[in-house]
């Protein structure tokens, strides 16, 4: 979850209604990881049955690979670097400086990044703009259920922040940072291992297309 981290429990709120927030976005985290769940295992299920229109071996399908790889390495940086800025906060506040102050989801910016990557490994264009979309749909979801729970955390401030700063795509103009920020080694730990599973794409990949090559598995459908 990109910001209930950045949540608190302030005095003043109206705890009712902030705890039944609490516990529809509980539900609402649950049905998202398991809507994941399910977008991993169609892409699983139907992408060794389609390939890459670009030659294995050309310049386009290894560029298209090469270039998910880096942002799957952007993505692992980007999100340690929200967590340098969240990880310290202990849920005290609302959390606008750094990546939060260029865009309000940044980890889910990030994770949309990484799901572009993997896509890319299979060497289509078109099979990782798929899979980002439908994982910028889920998060697009999501998203709307957290900021309920932040308006009713924080009111007017947050309403401010959304004026400012927008819902996904950054806008690096409004780039602000303390100069100092506390790290949660734990935190920043997690995060990287979380997302260290997004290479085993690489190797996944690469084992469909041999088996492909070797029609083991034949191609009903060649994207671009």
């Amino acid at each position: 979850m990109s910001r209930m981290a950045a949540v608190s429990g302030r005095a003043d709120a109206p705890r009712p209604s902030l705890d039944a927030t609490w516990a529809r976005l509980a539900k609402a985290q649950v049905r998202r990881r398991r809507a994941l769940g399910v977008l991993v295992v169609a892409a699983l299920v139907l992408l060794p049955w389609i390939g890459s229109a670009w030659p294995e071996s050309g310049w386009v399908n290894q560029g298209l690979e090469w270039l998910g790889l880096g942002l799957m390495v952007a993505a692992v940086l980007g999100r340690c670097a929200c967590m340098l800025y969240l990880g310290g906060r202990k849920g005290a506040d609302l959390v606008a400086d750094g990546p939060y102050s260029v865009s309000r989801n940044p980890l889910y910016v990030f994770s949309i990044l990484a799901v572009l990557g993997i896509g890319l490994q299979t060497g289509s264009l078109v099979v990782g703009l798929a899979l980002a979309l439908a994982a910028s749909l889920i998060f697009r979801w999501i998203v709307g259920e957290e900021e309920q729970l932040l308006r009713v955390a924080f009111g007017a401030s947050f309403d401010d922040y959304c004026m400012r700063v927008p819902r996904f795509w950054p806008k690096l103009s409004l780039w602000r940072s303390p100069q100092h920020v506390t790290v949660d080694l734990e935190g920043l730990w997690k995060t990287v291992r979380d997302a260290l599973p997004y290479f085993l794409s690489v190797p996944v990949f690469e084992a469909i297309e041999k088996a492909q090559e070797a029609g083991w598995v034949h191609v009903y459908w060649s994207l671009f």
